[in-house]
């Protein structure tokens, strides 16, 4: 693949212009949620062939687009084909254009996307294959991961880390009925007022008199039940993303970030030590590409291409790539950045809480996809456990593979709820997990890099042999730590988005690609206060039910 060109601005030469001001670039930005493809196979002199099918351009590579077109033609892997893109020569004229990097890609998406992309796929004869469903939706990494849920079992479901839900058993009892009961959460109720957010005041009542975090899983469970003041996020969230180790006074918490912070800019001032031109020019350019449309029509991300907050977020983007060759940097991570920056408004201090949240998140972008096919794995199942009616329906439709949620599960709905929806949704999946601060510091940032974060060492590993199973049960689904790759709660919300709208899609039987359609023009626009109702209440009738481990569960927990 071509190396695509580098810039040492943001406003690089061939980055998209801002066109008619932010609201066109946001307006943009909305309709280009989804993008439709029209391919047409070219073999020697038979007829040619033609897929229909639809992509999301922000998370699209063009070895994505490979893949896909692999699995649309039925080439069993075979690379000997070429893809060109219907667009206008320098003259002006029609032309298919030769796709030769991810530039080209973006390119194509941004200029010849309307109303599809017209693709050609030049190859020697192969094997016919059946057609995909019209305009069918196909998800990125499904296409190299899903044969991975018929991969080799893992020989062992254990973990170190228990689920928050689990961790307070100690304060509590030992029967997850009791968990029930601390959350307030009654089963079946459906509507249930939330708690406001923490207050500034309220977290006070936290802190012991040095200023140390003295009740940790109290704290969580408060923001659970309500979020957090906006105000106060940026002091919260470092506990929430696990930044800080435990037992640190006030004081020391403002001497660690300080710190921190300071080897930060010594790493981002290592980029060219760490990395090869080649591969250092190419990093930059790809987060460049991504940061210029990444929540452009938030004001805090809005204006020129070349504001301090888009350097920001692409330099601490980068940093993170050339600091972690092991993950580097793929499409989404900026999505799941944004957020935090916006909410720290300082550079160093995001880089220290994104490294913490990808301590949980870097297997979603591991090209081998076995993350990504566990998680469809398990959504499938909570699905047919929950309504096995509704899984009927998408199993007639041909929709049961879940594909169109991947966006939901790779960014763990980021996208799907409005910025600031979205910010109260994060903190309070956060708070749902269990405390895991570092047990220690590196003495220096310029340890091995690819071993882990530099500024947050990982602890915890989620796969310990030291633990035990829990009991082994006739009936039901995997336990808390081995769901959603232990972010049970995130899959419960992606049910509650389902349940949402289930009758709709029952009712007027839409297909695959309609329902496909239907959930990409909800993107930003989930009603936040009825999905959390309902996850909640699904959740905690998981937890009551304790039915664990079935061996449906442990069948697809084994396949990650």
């Amino acid at each position: 693949m071509a190396t695509a060109p580098g810039s040492s601005e943001l406003a690089g030469s061939r980055a998209p212009s801002p066109g008619g001001g932010v609201q066109a670039a946001a307006a943009e930005e909305e309709e280009r949620e989804v993008v439709r493809v029209r391919v047409k196979k070219c073999e020697s002199f038979l007829p040619p062939e033609f897929r229909s099918f639809a992509v999301d351009p922000q998370i699209t590579s063009l070895d994505v687009l490979q893949h896909i077109l692999i699995r649309a033609f039925d080439l069993n892997g075979k690379k000997n084909f070429g893809i060109s893109y219907l667009g206008r020569d320098r003259l002006g004229q029609e032309a298919y254009l030769s796709l030769l990097s991810d530039w080209d890609l973006s390119t194509a998406f941004a200029t010849a996307s309307k109303p599809y992309l017209q693709l050609r796929v030049d190859i020697r004869p192969t094997e016919d294959s059946p057609l995909l469903e019209d305009w069918d939706i196909i998800s990125p990494k499904d296409v190299i991961g899903s044969d991975v849920l018929l991969a080799e079992k893992r020989s062992s479901l254990t973990t170190a880390a228990l689920p928050f839900t689990q961790s307070i058993l100690s304060q509590v009892g030992r029967t997850l009925s009791k968990v029930q009961q601390v959350l307030s959460w009654s089963y079946g109720e459906d509507v249930k007022p939330f708690k406001p957010p923490l207050s500034d005041a309220e977290f006070h009542t936290y802190l012991n008199h040095e200023g140390q975090l003295s009740r940790p899983e109290e704290l969580r469970l408060r923001i659970y039940h309500g979020g957090v003041e906006p105000s106060l996020r940026k002091v919260v969230w470092r506990y929430l993303l696990n930044v800080y180790p435990d037992g640190l006074t006030g004081r020391e918490r403002m001497d660690y970030m300080k710190r921190k912070s300071r080897e930060y800019e010594q790493l981002k001032s290592e980029w060219a030590q760490r990395a090869s031109p080649e591969d250092l020019e190419f990093i930059r350019s790809t987060v460049l590409k991504d940061v210029l449309r990444t929540d452009r029509a938030h004001p805090y991300y809005a204006g020129p291409e070349d504001g301090p907050h888009l350097r920001a977020l692409h330099d601490l983007l980068t940093t993170y790539a050339v600091t972690h060759p092991q993950v580097s940097y793929c499409q989404g991570m900026s999505d799941l950045a944004s957020p935090i920056l916006a909410v720290m408004d300082h550079e160093g201090h995001a880089f220290v809480c994104f490294c913490g949240i990808m301590k949980r998140l870097a297997a979603n972008f591991h090209p081998d996809g076995r993350a990504m096919a566990t998680k469809f794995a398990h959504l499938k199942l909570l699905l047919r456990h929950a309504d096995p009616d509704f899984y009927q329906y998408l199993q007639e439709a041909g929709a049961d593979d879940l594909f169109f949620c991947y966006r939901w599960l790779l960014l763990e709905l980021k996208r799907e709820f409005a910025f600031d929806d979205a910010l109260r949704m994060l903190e309070v999946t956060w708070s749902s997990l269990p405390p895991d601060p570092p047990e220690h510091e590196e003495a220096s940032p310029a340890g091995d890099a690819a071993t882990g974060s530099p500024l947050m060492p990982e602890v915890g590993s989620p796969q310990d042999p030291g633990k035990s199973l829990p009991p082994q049960h006739p009936l039901g689904l995997p336990p808390p730590q081995e769901f959603g790759r232990g972010n049970p709660f995130m899959l419960f919300l992606c049910l509650a988005i389902l349940l949402e709208h289930r009758d709709h899609i029952m009712r007027n039987g839409l297909d695959y690609n309609e329902l496909a359609m239907h959930f990409d023009r909800l993107v930003r626009k989930h009603h936040l206060g009825r999905v959390l109702r309902r996850a909640k209440a699904l959740f905690a009738d998981y937890l009551q039910s304790e039915v664990w481990d079935s061996e449906e569960g442990a069948e697809a927990t084994a396949s990650s």
